[in-house]
């Protein structure tokens, strides 16, 4: 009896880690094609326009879940979920301002180093401790960084700014993320306030020139239907899959982002942009080891 006990739990574990796993890529494809979304919405519509828009699509579907099912802090600080908020909000918006001014894969590798960012944060102001492996990932990352950035390809700074200003705010909201988490704030809940929080910038967001064709239309609903229900993908893929183990699909969403904006978006990239990734993924690698090693300690 007992092995048939032991049995029936590695086969549950197991069913439970391919149903994790298989969430976290499908979410890593619908970021992907997100991002691509955003790049094609962008033709007819303002950066800025596109990321309200996904804020005002995010709030309609939380909204349709949170009331029904009472969804709520549950044992969070108010403030960790408001901090979750206005820096989500910020990486978001700074984040399809530069795929609309770049690409969506140079956009997209840029703004995923953002766990760097979080090791970085969760030492300055959380009283985490990084260890040694993180210098090597920076340097990593900065040279990569350095690499994309100079890659000669012509294309925009201030994409490529805006980019890095997402992975930075990213960093931040990660780390209230997971103080709110932990103290069983309900995800769907959590989403809502960068969504929430990020409906004034309609305020600022110019109006497309022209009238937008209907594709462009859709392509705008499908970057708010796209990102809500990657986030909910993830959230049902980390609740059996260690966060290390998880962070996998960085790799994934970035890879396929980067074909995907070559095939779909008409993005060129040259072979000092490809080395420039190589480093970037191994510092994210090895910044993941890190991760890693540190739970199993």
């Amino acid at each position: 009896m007992r092995r048939g006990g032991a049995c029936d739990d590695v086969f549950v574990k197991s069913v439970m880690r391919l149903k994790g796993m298989s969430a976290l890529y499908s979410a890593a494809v619908l970021f992907a094609f997100t991002s691509v979304f955003v790049k094609l919405a962008s033709r007819s519509f303002p950066g800025t326009f596109v990321s309200a828009a996904r804020f005002a699509v995010g709030v309609i579907l939380c909204l349709a879940l949170v009331i029904p099912g009472r969804r709520g802090l549950g044992g969070a600080h108010f403030t960790d979920w408001l901090f979750r908020g206005v820096f989500g909000a910020l990486s978001m918006a700074a984040t399809y301002a530069a795929i609309s001014l770049t690409g969506p894969g140079r956009a997209t590798l840029l703004t995923n180093i953002y766990p760097l960012f979080v090791v970085v944060f969760g030492a300055l102001f959380f009283g985490e401790r990084p260890g040694i492996r993180i210098v090597a990932s920076l340097a990593l990352a900065i040279g990569g960084v350095a690499l994309v950035v100079r890659d000669g390809s012509g294309s925009s700074l201030p994409g490529d700014a805006l980019a890095l200003t997402g992975a930075v705010f990213a960093g931040l909201a990660v780390n209230f993320v997971r103080r709110a988490s932990h103290s069983g704030c309900d995800p769907i809940f959590l989403y809502l306030s960068p969504s929430l929080l990020g409906l004034p910038l309609f305020f600022l967001a110019p109006l497309p020139s022209v009238a937008p064709t209907g594709a462009a239309i859709l392509f705008l609903v499908a970057v708010g239907i796209g990102a809500f229900m990657a986030q909910l993908l993830m959230t049902t893929g980390y609740r059996s899959i260690p966060a290390g183990q998880g962070s996998v699909v960085f790799f994934a969403e970035t890879g396929l982002t980067v074909l995907l904006g070559t095939l779909i978006a008409g993005e060129i990239f040259t072979i000092r942009f490809l080395a420039g990734l190589v480093l970037i993924v191994f510092g994210l690698w090895l910044n993941r080891a890190r991760s890693i090693q540190e739970k199993r300690g």
